[in-house]
Formats: C-alpha cells, sequence, structure tokens
C-alpha cells in the first residue's frame, strides 16, 4: 500500500501561485492548434450576430408588414363606414416610419397579398438564419472540443511521465487515492472548462458587448437604464463564483479521501480480512463517503443559487423598462 489512512502530509494548495503563469502554461497547450481557435473565434462572431439579429428581424415583421397591413385593413373599414355614413366623415388612420425595411417597403394602399408575400421573403430569411446559427453552434463547440481533447491527452501524458519521475518519499507523504483524484477528476474538470464553459464565457462577452453597443446607439440614457442591474449581476457572480470555488477545493479533496479508502481497502484485503477489519473498513468509508456527499451538496447549493440570482435580476431589469418605457410613451417621447 501506498500512503496510509489519512495519511497525506502535504497540505493541498488552495490556488495557484501565479494565476498568469498558469493560464499562460495552459495557453502554450493551444499553441498547435491556433488555426482551430482561429475558426472557433469567427464562428462565435457569427453565431454571436444571429441573436443579435434576430429580435431585429422580428421586429421588422411587425414594423413594415403586420402593422402596416393592420392599418391597411382599418383605413379600408373605416373608408366603408364613411361611405355608408355621409353626414360624418372619418379620418382614416395614417402611419408613419422613421426606419428603413430591409426586404422592401409595400407602398401605401397596395392589397394584402403585397405584405404577405414581403413577410414570407423575411421569415424564409429569418429560417436561414437560424439554420446558420444552429450550424455555427454546433460548429463551434465541436471544434472547441476537438482542441480541447488534445490539449487534454497532452496534458494527461505528461503529468502521467512527471508521476514517474517523483521520488519514493512524495509517495510515502501522499494519498494514492489523492494522485488518482488529481489525475482522472482534475483533467475530467479541465476538458468542462475548455470544451464548453471557455465558448460559453466568451461568446456570453461577445453578445453583452454587442447588444449593449446596439441599444446605446438606439438611446444611450434608455440603455444606461436597462443596464443598471449589471453591476449586481457581476458582483453575484463573483462573490457565488468565490464561494463555489472553496467549495468545490474541498469536494476535490474529500473525494480523494474516498479514493484513497477504496485503493488501500482493495490493495490490503488480505490483511483486513485476516484481522476481521471489515466492519472497520466499511465504517470508514461510509464515513469518507458521507462527508464527500455533504461537500458537493455545498457546492452545488453555490452553483445552482447563481442562476437563480442572476435570473431575479434580470427581472428587475424587464420592470425598469417596461416601467420607464411605459411612462415615455404615455407622455408621447420616443424611446
Amino acid at each position: 500500500m501506498i500512503g496510509g489512512p489519512r495519511g497525506m502530509l502535504e497540505q493541498e494548495v488552495s490556488k495557484p501561485r501565479s494565476v498568469g503563469k498558469t493560464l499562460g502554461r495552459l495557453t502554450g497547450y493551444f499553441k498547435p492548434y491556433w488555426l482551430v481557435l482561429a475558426g472557433v473565434l469567427v464562428l462565435m462572431v457569427v453565431n454571436a450576430w444571429v441573436q443579435v439579429v434576430t429580435p431585429a428581424m422580428l421586429g421588422q415583421a411587425v414594423d413594415c408588414y403586420l402593422t402596416p397591413a393592420v392599418t391597411a385593413q382599418v383605413a379600408t373599414d373605416v373608408a366603408n363606414v364613411a361611405a355608408q355614413d355621409q353626414t360624418q366623415p372619418v379620418a382614416a388612420p395614417v402611419t408613419k416610419s422613421d426606419f428603413t425595411c430591409w426586404f422592401g417597403t409595400v407602398p401605401p394602399g397596395s392589397p394584402t397579398s403585397d405584405y404577405v408575400a414581403g413577410l414570407g421573403r423575411l421569415v424564409l430569411a429569418l429560417i436561414a438564419i437560424f439554420v446558420l446559427g444552429a450550424i455555427t453552434g454546433g460548429l463551434m463547440f465541436y471544434s472547441m472540443g476537438w482542441a480541447g481533447q488534445h490539449v487534454l491527452r497532452n496534458i494527461q501524458e505528461e503529468v502521467f511521465a512527471h508521476l514517474h519521475k517523483l521520488s519514493l518519499g512524495y509517495y510515502s507523504r501522499n494519498e494514492s487515492g489523492d494522485l488518482m483524484s488529481r489525475i482522472t477528476n482534475d483533467t475530467s474538470t479541465l476538458q468542462q472548462a475548455i470544451s464548453f464553459a471557455l465558448v460559453q464565457v466568451l461568446s456570453g462577452v461577445l453578445l453583452l458587448v454587442w447588444i449593449s453597443w446596439n441599444m446605446l446607439s438606439l438611446n444611450w440614457a434608455y440603455a444606461l437604464l436597462s443596464l443598471a442591474v449589471v453591476p449586481f449581476m457581476a458582483i453575484a457572480t463573483v462573490w457565488f463564483s468565490g464561494q463555489a470555488r472553496k467549495a468545490f477545493r474541498v469536494t476535490r479533496q474529500e473525494i480523494g479521501n474516498v479514493n484513497a479508502e477504496l485503493e488501500e481497502s482493495i490493495s490490503g484485503v488480505r490483511e483486513v480480512q485476516a484481522f476481521w477489519r471489515e466492519d472497520a473498513n466499511i465504517e470508514a468509508f461510509r464515513t469518507s463517503n458521507a462527508a464527500n456527499r455533504d461537500a458537493n451538496v455545498r457546492a452545488v447549493a453555490y452553483t445552482s443559487a447563481l442562476a437563480p440570482s442572476l435570473e431575479a435580476l434580470g427581472y428587475v431589469a424587464i420592470a425598469i423598462v417596461a416601467g420607464v418605457g411605459g411612462i415615455f410613451m404615455l407622455q408621447g417621447q420616443t424611446l
């Protein structure tokens, strides 16, 4: 057996000595795959553009085709009423647009079929954009996952080779289960971070900056009011992330203890049975397993609380937008 139960003398490092150097070393593993990463960046920009342009196209459908078509129908009904009752002239509603329709403006007085045709062209373009977004999103995650798997393979090979160069004293001071936890669980966490979390964070930041720029271009005062909750979201994210990191460090230590119990019990099963230590080992494993469960529950509690907190702040932002925007509209002011 390597080491003994609870014989881990070296304290686990809570965080890297230099985050910059650690990130720099991790970036070095991606250098052979820079072309793939460049493609991921292009796909990320295209995917963000799809998410930005989709609401604008829906607005085009309402402003360029649906609203004018309804207005034209109302005007026709008003004209019919006026023709039947000559004593009370009724003015037909007049609409005025200060925007440009991307797929052509239908002249006033055109038949409904013209509005339907324009709306059909827009819907086809919207479907094409949805397909483009799905393709770019899938390729983006696949490409990043491909690069991440190759990086992870290289890291695992280097870690395995490094373990064979360590002294016997290192193995006597460290639990073999903890070493197995570092090799398996830590690399698995790194894989998830590289393949999925990194892409989601970068695409989310790009989308936020793009949308914020569009909002500021339309109406900077109203945009700043809409983004008033963003600092609170950032504070909540930083706090919950910090607590989650601390909790997950505990889970890593606890899963190391569980693996150590398993490894030592299996490798020393003859000694355990010879000295009738089955019940004691089972109880020790039950204790370690319960501690691992509690640590994971605490970690999941922090991670699961972040999304509802951000969602609640998002509802506050919607309430601000609806309230202030409604007041502006009731006062006849444009946004």
